[in-house]
């Protein structure tokens, strides 16, 4: 079967671009050809790799929609294809099979983005748009040439994870300074490991800094170093985590509670790139990338005084949230899965399996993490049952009734003050469902998709309560 092409409108002279699409699954070709030709554009189809590839001679496309899964050669084997014979083509990357591997090797290889399935067509049809524009690739996305795997540890197919894996993927590219903003638990080293190992500096040193366990009056010494004798005690030369990380990336966790003394040290060092041993007179030049953590709200500490907003734009260059657990927990059997990898024998029952997914996680993955060790030494290495899980996820989930009925209470009684007989139910179920969508949108910060998927509804759902209740 040969590649199909169709003209939906003759285009005017600035939409006479082409669009390959590359996918095996016709459904999705078919929505896809639909959003290209919406946008008055031409439109190719391909449903393999070798295909796609012998279309592409015959009419080179301008952009490429390009599925990984594919029969025969993969789309990032493809990938590398057309950049060589197209170079001028944007190729966006599709994947119902993502990883942060993924990710990373589809940028890597010239990947305009990296677009997880199920997608939102808006965004597919917002995608061509910025592809079509005038705009030169950024040339640094091509640093990334290292093909270190990023380390063991982060798992993750749920959608919140793939937006995760795109951001560290395109963020490892460039020499920017990063903020992981996350709970307690939620991986932070192990994303700031995953920038630096797919970065430039994957070779260099990492170094990680946990600022609320080190005593203020040995903070100092610690980051910088010291001189023999520049206190008690400093009885040889020490160098500090800075200057060890030299050529490398830098890790601040916890960077919400260094005291302000320190803010100001730091802030310096950020501006010049120069330090001093404590004791010492001579400066050294540093290069390295600083990579910065907190749970905390650094906002409201600005607004206390407690930590300056100078320093908190130069660590928030790039802003990247980690998702808590609780909002992924569709990741949860596969990170079981992970964890008794390499636990030989070890498994885990129906019924554990769907406590775990019930729990809320307050401590996140490394609480995840933790359950399972326990489970597996209980178990010795058997089958993880219920009863070897912990108290606090065997208890029942304590209720939040008592607030909800206490508001429908006062609701009610104000509906019928109003004389709003044959109405209520319909005014409460509005009011409250209003306030459920709202809430959940707050939280995607308005991405339709992961709402439906939190809410358990569609997306098209979704959109018409949206309209419903005008949000």
């Amino acid at each position: 079967m040969l590649p199909t092409m169709t003209s939906p409108q003759p285009p005017s002279a600035e939409k006479s671009a082409t669009v390959l699409v590359v996918d095996d699954e016709e459904s999705i070709v078919w929505a896809l050809r639909k959003v290209v030709e919406s946008l008055g554009l031409q439109v190719m189809s391909a449903s393999s790799a070798e295909r796609a590839l012998e279309a592409a001679k015959l009419r080179a496309p301008q952009v490429v929609l390009l599925d990984v899964k594919l029969p025969g050669m993969s789309g990032l084997e493809a990938l590398e294809e057309f950049k060589r014979s197209i170079p001028g083509a944007k190729v966006i990357v599709m994947t119902a099979h993502g990883s942060l591997d993924t990710a990373v090797r589809a940028l890597k290889l010239g990947a305009m983005e990296y677009l997880p399935k199920p997608f939102d067509l808006v965004q597919v049809k917002s995608l061509l748009e910025a592809a079509l524009q005038e705009v030169p690739a950024d040339p640094s996305i091509q640093k990334l040439r290292k093909s270190v795997p990023a380390p063991a540890g982060i798992v993750g197919r749920s959608s919140v994870m793939q937006d995760l894996f795109r951001q560290v993927a395109a963020v490892a590219a460039s020499e920017t300074s990063v903020l992981l903003i996350g709970e307690s638990g939620t991986g932070k080293e192990l994303v700031a490991r995953a920038i630096h190992h797919n970065s430039a500096r994957a070779s260099g040193p990492f170094e990680a800094i946990n600022c609320a366990s080190i005593p203020e009056t040995l903070l100092e010494s610690e980051l910088y170093g010291h001189e023999r004798g520049a206190f008690t005690g400093a009885e040889r030369e020490k160098l500090g985590k800075l200057e060890i990380a030299n050529g490398g990336s830098v890790f601040l966790d916890e960077v919400g509670d260094l005291p302000l003394s320190a803010q100001v040290k730091l802030l310096r060092f950020i501006e010049d790139r120069k330090l001093c041993h404590v004791g010492g007179t001579q400066l050294m030049s540093i290069d390295l990338r600083i990579i910065s953590a907190t749970n905390q709200d650094l906002e409201s500490k600005i607004a206390e005084g407690r930590f300056r907003e100078d320093l908190y734009f130069r660590l928030n260059v790039v802003k990247i949230v980690i998702p808590p657990l609780r909002e992924r927990k569709d990741d949860i059997p596969l990170l079981v899965a992970h964890y008794l990898d390499h636990e030989q024998g070890a498994g885990i029952s129906a019924e554990a399996l769907e406590l775990l997914q019930r729990y809320p996680w307050p401590g996140n993955v490394r609480e995840l993490r933790n359950t399972i060790e326990r489970g597996v030494v209980l178990a010795r290495k058997g089958i993880i049952k219920s009863e070897h899980l912990p108290e606090s996820i065997l208890a029942p989930i304590v209720s939040v009734e008592t607030d909800v009925d206490a508001g429908i209470r006062r609701l009610v009684d104000r509906l019928i003050a109003q004389a709003a007989h044959g109405d209520v139910f319909r005014q409460v179920e509005s009011r409250w469902e209003k306030a459920l969508l709202r809430r959940i949108l707050d939280m995607t910060r308005g991405n339709q998709l992961k709402a439906s998927e939190l809410l358990g509804i569609t997306r098209t759902t979704v959109k018409r309560k949206m309209d419903l209740h005008g949000l």
